[in-house]
């Protein structure tokens, strides 16, 4: 039997993404779409002939669905999740899981509430470089040294709502680099020790607050460390 799908938010990873992968599954049908912009609502609703929704409490609702998959901006999640955990709807949510610690603690407690899944995309562990690594450590020997970086180049590194930290909750670091670390934490484990630096000063006078460089220092008892 295939799960009931909608997808809230159609966006740049909605559309590239979560859509075609749902409309091509044969496990999971889409059932319906939400979206705050009307205008972008209705495009989308006449090209997928599913039921459009504008608020989220309407969507589940009236739809019903098995599981969301939820690709709003950062600081629009949490609402989302709550009512989805209100309503026993499993969610599949874009990273970040959330935009601070407490955050994350707080939809952690109102979904085993809810008595719901709430997953986060991490899709770079399902590319085939990335995946191979992991056979790659066995064949290498023991690592001692960590080196990862991830560039990403844009001419405006704080645009939108992804430059300003209160809506964010981070820049690069919760963004881009979120995928980095995570597969790090997937190879090796989580860190014994910490150390981060972070700045603003990729674009001198550029008007945001939510970091675009960072390096990050990760420890391991058993010897192991990098950035």
């Amino acid at each position: 039997m295939k799960r009931r799908a909608a997808v809230i938010g159609l966006g740049h990873q909605a559309l590239e993404d979560h859509l075609p992968g749902l409309l091509g599954s044969s496990r999971a049908e889409l059932v319906a779409i939400c979206d705050s912009n009307p205008n972008t609502l209705r495009r989308r609703q006449e090209q997928l002939q599913v039921p459009g929704f504008t608020r989220t409490g309407e969507l589940l609702d009236t739809v019903a669905p098995d599981f969301v998959v939820v690709a709003v901006p950062h600081h629009a999640g949490r609402e989302i999740v709550q009512e989805c955990a209100a309503r026993g709807v499993h969610v599949l949510k874009e990273k970040p899981f959330a935009t601070s610690v407490q955050e994350a603690r707080e939809l952690a407690q109102v979904c085993q509430a809810g008595q719901v899944e709430l997953m986060v995309t991490l899709q770079r562990r399902f590319n085939p470089i990335h995946a191979s690594v992991a056979g790659l450590l066995d064949q290498i020997g023991t690592p001692f040294l960590i080196d990862g970086q991830y560039t990403f180049h844009t001419d405006g590194p704080g645009a939108g709502w992804r430059g300003d930290i209160r809506q964010a909750g981070g820049g690069c670091i919760i963004d881009m680099g979120y995928h980095l670390i995570d597969l790090l934490l997937w190879y090796f484990g989580m860190p014994s020790r910490v150390i981060a630096e972070f700045s603003t000063a990729a674009v001198p006078g550029g008007g945001y607050d939510a970091e675009d460089t960072a390096v990050i220092q990760l420890g391991y008892d058993a010897g192991l460390y990098g950035s």
